[in-house]
């Protein structure tokens, strides 16, 4: 179980209204834990609303922990509020960012290179947000299949990440998944020549 000290994260991946209880929201709990009653925030926005239900598996509970697949009841929050890749949190936890550097890694099987400033699909948690890559190594104006090297991601939208969280990145068109990686600064500064 998640201790309850640690950082409460909850990626949602589904948020629909039922008939009787209002705002529903599902997603694996990732760290911490959930009891009802608890205020909480759903980022990037920062709405904060209350946790009027939860459900493990489909059985209603009084608390829920990391690792847990979970449904939640929202009071305060309607549903045209959430999009799938909203995260839940505490209050005050976390903080949104449209720059993040990873350490990235092109798949070894890629028919091309990816070059500096690409443009990609970058998922992470229950995300799909559209960005570019920029190699911060200066000699480099693309990355070979199998190479690795440190990048900026700029996202066209916030995102919720945290140093440590794997990503996958896709070629923007055609849709095939190129690499991935983990992050390493979820709020950089921004890199020279990162336009």
């Amino acid at each position: 179980p998640g201790r309850p000290s640690a950082l409460l994260r909850l990626p949602v991946d589904r948020a629909f209204s039922m008939r009787g209880f209002g705002t529903v929201v599902t997603g694996t709990l990732v760290s911490g834990t959930l009891s009802e009653g608890d205020e909480v925030c759903l980022y990037p926005a920062g709405r904060r609303c209350r946790v009027r239900g939860l459900q493990v598996h489909g059985v209603s509970v009084t608390g829920a922990h990391a690792g847990q697949r979970t449904a939640v009841n929202l009071g305060g929050i309607d549903v045209g509020e959430i999009e799938r890749g909203h995260v839940m949190g505490r209050p005050g936890q976390m903080s949104a960012s449209s720059l993040i550097d990873v350490k990235l890694r092109l798949l070894p099987g890629e028919p091309a290179p990816l070059n500096d400033l690409a443009r990609v699909r970058f998922h992470q948690g229950t995300s799909e947000l559209l960005a570019r890559v920029r190699l911060l190594d200066a000699a480099l104006s693309e990355l070979s299949p199998g190479g690795e090297c440190f990048a900026q991601i700029r996202l066209e939208k916030q995102g919720m990440s945290l140093p440590n969280d794997r990503f996958v990145i896709r070629r923007y068109s055609p849709t095939i998944t190129n690499g991935g990686g983990v992050v390493l600064d979820a709020h950089p500064g921004k890199h020279k020549g990162m336009t």
